[in-house]
């Protein structure tokens, strides 16, 4: 639609240099044409070119009129869009059940939402300029341990737990860098989320868990009818481990039962055996403490949520320790995810400064985690799983153990060991 204004431009210079036609043509009649174009008089000559090209310049200008008034409309819609998509991206921020903060490299706070306002007890627009540190922690000066510091020099994101005193609450806070085109931090955001629930249940679990471990301790005796009670205890206790994630069902006892059949076909001696099945049975314990959404998740686990699994192994003796009677399995359950070339966890520890009984264990434990189905994937199969223990034999897994149990389970000896992993997770 060609605006008003267009028109009456492109009109009028038509109109102006037809209305100098007439007007020459009733002065000088058929020499209007010699007069318009007389070179004897420069500037009447430049005048006359200008009324000859007024209508097509003036047609120009009309065009260029109507697009500046399409391109000033297409601009007010654009700004229309994108401020309405702001403010539905900051109803989004807002309604969030947790905190959010865009801050600088300073600690300065660039955008905050409705939680972090409501928290600190501080107006929204009050916010923007002030320390994060000031309005949450309501501390003044610079933190010099707090991670996000450790953020800045890095670039890698950090996660960590703190607790509010004056809330009473426990919060996960990350800080994770904002990077433009180039590759430079811009900006971080720092995501504050309400763990008090889960840590609350957690310290339930704790409590049940030393309640547990204190009875396990008084039944350390040598009395066989008590031996008789620990052990079920024990695999009781794996079975609870296992039954925190529907996926892991039975897990404990089939790494325990494959670990077996390792250490009898390598001749180790009873003690040796006895160990491993303990620590087959509890090798999981560290799980107890590692949150059950990051446990069942669906997908692939971000690199926080991989640090937190990470740790189980670490937090398992963590548990253990206080049990005199299961102080020789400490290294197996600490170690049972290194790996021969360094590149386990979470010491990464190599070749022979690995415990052979957990050298023993992380072939079982592999082996029965490609087989089972996960949140995130289905079953791999066997012949996949004999595939890349061959493939990793003498890197991530210990040759000699390895060969061994690739015999096994070339024999079908392992066919014993009950597998549900075609089945679904138990609800």
């Amino acid at each position: 639609m060609k605006s008003i204004l267009a028109i009456n431009v492109s009109v009028f210079g038509c109109v102006l240099s037809l209305t100098y036609l007439i007007y020459m043509y009733g002065s000088h009649g058929n020499a209007v044409l010699s007069h318009l174009l007389d070179p004897g008089r420069p500037f009447f000559l430049v005048f006359h070119i200008l009324i000859l090209i007024a209508p097509a310049g003036s047609l120009v200008a009309g065009y260029l009129i109507n697009d500046r008034k399409k391109l000033l409309i297409k601009s007010h819609t654009s700004e229309q869009k994108l401020f309405q998509m702001l403010q539905e991206w900051k109803v989004t921020l807002d309604s969030m059940p947790y905190g959010v903060m865009l801050i600088d490299k300073e600690f300065n706070i660039i955008r905050a939402n409705r939680y972090i306002s409501e928290l600190a007890d501080v107006p929204l627009k009050e916010l923007k300029s002030k320390k994060c540190y000031e309005v949450i922690h309501r501390l003044e000066g610079t933190l010099d341990r707090c991670p996000i510091s450790g953020s800045w020099k890095s670039g890698d994101a950090k996660s960590f737990e703190y607790y509010d005193r004056e809330h009473k609450k426990h919060f996960l806070a990350s800080i994770s860098p904002i990077t433009d085109e180039s590759g430079s931090i811009i900006a971080y955001s720092h995501p504050l989320i309400d763990i008090t629930n889960i840590k609350e249940k957690e310290q339930k679990l704790v409590q049940s868990k030393d309640a547990f471990l204190n009875m396990l301790k008084d039944l350390n005796t040598n009395n066989k009818e008590l031996k008789l009670l620990y052990n079920d205890l024990i695999t009781a206790f794996s079975i609870a481990i296992d039954a925190k994630s529907p996926w892991t069902l039975g897990h404990s006892e089939r790494v325990t039962e494959y670990s077996v059949l390792i250490a009898d076909e390598m001749g180790l001696p009873d003690r040796d055996i006895k160990n491993l099945k303990t620590a087959g049975l509890l090798h999981d314990i560290g799980k107890i403490g590692t949150f059950d959404l990051i446990l069942d998740k669906p997908s692939q686990l971000s690199g926080f949520e991989s640090t937190i699994v990470r740790q189980h192994p670490v937090k398992g003796e963590d548990i253990l320790r206080p049990i005199n009677g299961l102080r020789n399995i400490l290294p197996i359950v600490r170690s049972h995810h290194e790996k021969i070339d360094g590149s386990g966890y979470p010491d990464g520890i190599k070749g022979d400064n690995i415990p052979l009984l957990a050298r023993i264990l992380c072939v079982a434990d592999s082996y029965d985690a490609m087989i089972s189905n996960r949140p995130y994937r289905f079953s791999l199969g066997k012949d996949y799983a004999i595939t890349e223990l061959r493939k990793y034999a003498g890197r991530h897994f210990d040759k000699d153990v390895t060969d061994v149990f690739l015999n096994i389970l070339g024999n079908g000896s392992e066919t014993a060991v009950q597998h549900q992993s075609n089945r679904q997770p138990v609800q």
